[in-house]
């Protein structure tokens, strides 16, 4: 029953991909297989002689279709790939680089070289190809990509084209990199601020390396956008001139540089605002965006009117409130917030019953919190003295006691320094 089920997928597979070629000038073989990824059922190469009754082509299957690692410049590494043949027929296999249009980089045919050079191969057979990558010193920092085709196949097109879609093909990818020579240990800068006041903030930069490493941090014009609401686009809080940068023009070896952020918010702000700091960081290594620090402003208001809550007391037993604040400093948990010492949450309450207002007691206050060691990029044990921590949840509970009635109430809650809050009324002695 498995068996059937698997054959009806394939054959169900197969044909909305014959009806999508009636859209489609052509279909490379490693687009038919994405059809294929439920079930893990790879359609076999023979499966797109389908799209084309009269299509001749070696019937190959490649293990495995896709490959990806990861080498500094210098370096080599080798992978092992199996090709079986399933046609009919003895099979000439001759591996060679042929061009990605799509990738980042692409590949120098110099780079790979394919061992055997050339192989025939007996239906039902299988051979073991060895690609061996060599990455040279010179090379550039970025991804990589480009495809092996071991057959000169290629999926016909009702035009010519620059690029054929081999169908016997095997992918490629690296990743180039090397080590930064500067950590950025503050990658993220996030915060929540008031129209018309001032903030301050600071970028960490440690230089790993053995010589100055030039910087030259401005905002990024390539990283800004707008806010979309529920009646269209809304532009920014503030401009970039509200920001005002502070830096070395070096990053000294071996030391920790700090690039400083001033931040005034207008008096009429609001919204949020959201860009970039470019670092222009003068290593190599270290690429355009990964060189670069979000940034991610909240412009807010503090209530003028409180929040009101009905409830009813079936006894005249007394009435304990609990108001707690709940502030989850996402911003400040993966990068950094503000250098200003910031304001204490608190509550106004007001508790007012049948006979009029009602004294609360304050009996309890109690803080609590979750502190986070680290950017979530970026190892702890790299990161200087008390920088490593973040308050990522930050909780202040107060608690109210009142003498009890029976009838109806109204509870009063105004907060101050908390974008949410918590509460509990009890109605009976507290143990």
């Amino acid at each position: 029953m498995m068996e059937s089920k698997g054959i009806q997928t394939r054959g169900l597979i197969v044909a909305m991909v014959l009806v999508s070629m009636a859209f489609m000038p052509a279909v490379s073989a490693m687009e038919v297989e994405m059809y294929a990824t439920s079930e893990q059922d790879m359609i076999m190469v023979d499966d797109v002689a389908m799209l084309d009754p009269y299509m001749d082509f070696a019937k190959l299957k490649i293990n495995p279709r896709h490959s990806s690692t990861q080498l500094k410049p210098g370096s080599s590494d080798k992978i092992t790939v199996t090709v079986t043949n399933k046609d009919n027929k003895t099979i000439t296999v001759e591996p060679r680089v042929v061009a990605s249009p799509y990738e980042e980089n692409i590949f120098e045919e110099s780079w790979i070289t394919v061992t055997p050079a050339s192989k025939n191969i007996e239906p039902d057979a299988k051979q073991e190809f060895t690609i061996k990558m060599n990455i040279p010193q010179d090379a550039d920092i970025g991804n990589y990509g480009t495809e092996i085709a071991f057959t000169d196949d290629v999926m016909p097109t009702p035009y010519a084209t620059l690029y054929p879609k081999y169908i016997n093909t095997m992918h490629l990818y690296v990743d180039v990199w090397t080590p930064p020579k500067i950590q950025i240990q503050t990658p993220y800068l996030g915060d929540r601020v008031e129209a018309g006041d001032e903030y301050d903030y600071e970028i960490k930069l440690k230089n790993v390396a053995d010589k100055d490493i030039a910087i030259d941090p401005k905002i990024s014009d390539n990283n800004r956008w707008n806010h979309y609401g529920p009646y269209g686009m809304i532009g920014p809080a503030f401009e970039d001139d509200a920001i005002t940068i502070t830096a070395p023009s070096t990053v000294k070896a071996g030391e920790t540089a700090v690039v400083k952020l001033h931040l005034e918010v207008p008096d009429d702000a609001k919204g949020g605002y959201n860009g970039a700091i470019n670092l222009n960081i003068n290593d190599p290594s270290i690429r355009e965006w990964d060189g670069q620090v979000e940034m991610n402003f909240e412009v807010w208001t503090q209530p003028s009117e409180p929040y009101t809550k009905m409830f009813t007391t079936r006894t005249d037993d007394p009435i304990t409130i609990e108001v707690s604040s709940n502030d989850h400093n996402y911003g400040r948990w993966m990068g950094a917030g503000s250098q200003n010492e910031k304001s204490e949450a608190s509550f106004d309450l007001a508790l007012e019953g049948e006979s009029g207002k009602v004294e609360l007691n304050q009996v309890k206050t109690t803080y609590s919190g979750t502190v986070s060691l680290g950017a979530s990029d970026f190892p702890p044990w790299e990161m200087d003295g008390a920088g490593i921590y973040h308050d990522a949840i930050e909780v202040y509970v107060e608690t109210y006691e009142a003498p009890g009635d029976i009838g109806e109430w109204t509870l009063g809650i105004l907060p101050t320094n908390t974008e949410r809050f918590d509460y509990s009324i009890t109605i009976g002695t507290v143990e």
